[in-house]
């Protein structure tokens, strides 16, 4: 992403793949959108344009949108995108 990055509260920026605890479940990040460009894994091309943030979807198929500050996110390891 070439404008302002996304961080998680630890620091690492926030990639597509990463692994994730999003309020104690795991969760895989399937789109960053810093408001102008965006990443997206494959499958979810629907979420081009996205506003600031990103979209988690958890090991049950549950997506949640949600922005770098939510303090129930949580880096867990970098995924492979």
């Amino acid at each position: 992403m070439d404008a302002e990055l996304l961080h998680y509260s630890t620091g690492e920026e926030i990639q597509i793949g990463d692994r994730v605890q999003y309020g104690g479940t795991f969760a895989t990040v399937v789109v960053v959108s810093d408001g102008e460009t965006y990443q997206l894994a494959s499958g979810y091309e629907d979420y081009a344009g996205a506003e600031r943030g990103l979209m988690v979807c958890d090991d049950d198929g549950t997506l949640n949108t949600l922005d770098e500050t939510d303090e129930r996110l949580t880096f867990a390891e970098r995924g492979i995108a």
